[in-house]
């Protein structure tokens, strides 16, 4: 049993082994090594502020557009009309709630209640939650 068993897994290494071979980068390699076998690249036209880069100089398979420093803004456009939120309720711990967002409330302020926790809340959100039992437990010694 004990030989068929090393047997099947030296066939399955050997066939993993052939199967696992693939192209590989192999810098200063030179012409011994040919990764590209296979490859076939698009045309690239590259607009300013990038410039063409060859595969040789690139070191790799196809050519590319490249650009030493470029700076793009950051697209904030989606942030268009959201808030940061409202800050803690003031019965809240200072230091637990220290840096807390909370999010608007969405119910008119005489539904609103604190549960000391940090975010004020509505009422249609008083129910007894996991974190509530963790909180309340004490355990038996």
């Amino acid at each position: 049993m004990a030989k068929v068993l090393i047997a099947s897994v030296a066939l399955l290494q050997a066939l993993v082994a052939q199967a696992g071979q693939y192209p590989v980068y192999s810098p200063g390699a030179g012409g011994a090594v040919e990764t590209c076998d296979g490859i076939t690249c698009k045309p690239v036209d590259c607009k300013p502020p990038f410039k063409y880069k060859s595969p040789e100089d690139a070191g790799t398979c196809c050519p590319l557009c490249w650009a030493d420093t470029i700076k793009v803004p950051g697209d904030r456009s989606w942030a268009k009309g959201v808030s940061g939120g409202v800050g803690m309720n003031n019965n809240a711990d200072p230091i637990l709630c220290r840096d807390v967002v909370c999010p608007p409330s969405d119910c008119p302020e005489f539904d609103q209640f604190f549960d000391g926790r940090c975010c004020t809340k509505c009422k249609t959100s008083a129910m007894v939650t996991p974190a509530d039992l963790a909180k309340d437990f004490k355990e038996m010694r």
